[in-house]
């Protein structure tokens, strides 16, 4: 009895959230525009959220921070465009990930010269730089990734697979989740009509074959159709970009 009341004691005194949170997926890292960008995560527990960032691995002096939650997202703005930085994810109390990206465009003078890859992913999973290059130049198709990885919400998707997977013959979720993606992937190669809205969803429109896209700013699917109506996609908020610059 002594050791039960002990215990709750000190679960009082120090939050099993603050000791034990651990990532439970990858850190994903998406821009929407060459001076913001945003990373998002997931932890087994609800914690804080904190993203510090920095010039140098040293030196992280730049932070965002967000709510107490699972679900954890960050947008950086102000950046400078072709340039890379390095940034830590966690809490106030604890350090998760660690990572860099490079921002897209030509470097302003004095800034650090960038790479030639336009996002950089957090070194937790190589699969997040696949979902954060959705809308990025490749010089070659590559295999869809998991589809945990290109799926943002994976308790939507059965609801989703069920409602518009005919359209497209899906055989299931998971091809029709893989579908989504490649259309992604189209459209980053250009021809189809994109749209992106003030948080950086992104809506697509192939008006020949009749599909549709939304996609959350890390790249990942939200969901893919054929509307009905023709103006469905002129009825969308957001503004047309070109899909073959970042």
């Amino acid at each position: 009895m002594f050791a039960r009341i002990l215990s709750i004691l000190l679960c009082g005194i120090f939050p099993l959230t603050a000791l034990a949170a651990e990532l439970s997926g990858p850190v994903k890292v998406g821009a929407t525009t060459a001076t913001v960008m945003v990373i998002s995560w997931q932890t087994d527990v609800e914690t804080g959220t904190r993203v510090s960032y920095g010039a140098a691995a040293d030196q992280l002096t730049e932070r965002v921070e967000g709510g107490v939650g699972t679900r954890h997202e960050v947008t950086l703005t102000g950046l400078k465009p072709g340039t890379k930085y390095f940034y830590a994810v966690g809490t106030a109390r604890k350090k998760l990930a660690t990572g860099e990206f490079v921002t897209s465009g030509s470097p302003v003078s004095g800034s650090a010269p960038a790479s030639s890859s336009p996002v950089a992913s957090s070194p937790v999973s190589s699969a997040s730089s696949v979902i954060g290059k959705i809308f990025s130049p490749k010089p070659k198709p590559e295999a869809a990734p998991p589809t945990r990885m290109t799926w943002g919400n994976m308790a939507s998707l059965a609801d989703h697979f069920a409602r518009h997977g005919g359209d497209f013959q899906a055989k299931d979720a998971d091809d029709y989740a893989r579908m989504a993606w490649q259309f992604g992937q189209q459209a980053k190669a250009g021809g189809l009509q994109v749209k992106v809205d003030e948080d950086g969803t992104r809506r697509v429109y192939d008006a020949k074959s009749g599909g549709f896209a939304a996609y959350n700013a890390d790249g990942t699917t939200k969901t893919y159709f054929k509307p009905n109506s023709r103006d469905y996609f002129a009825r969308q908020p957001g503004r047309l970009v070109n899909t073959r610059t970042p």
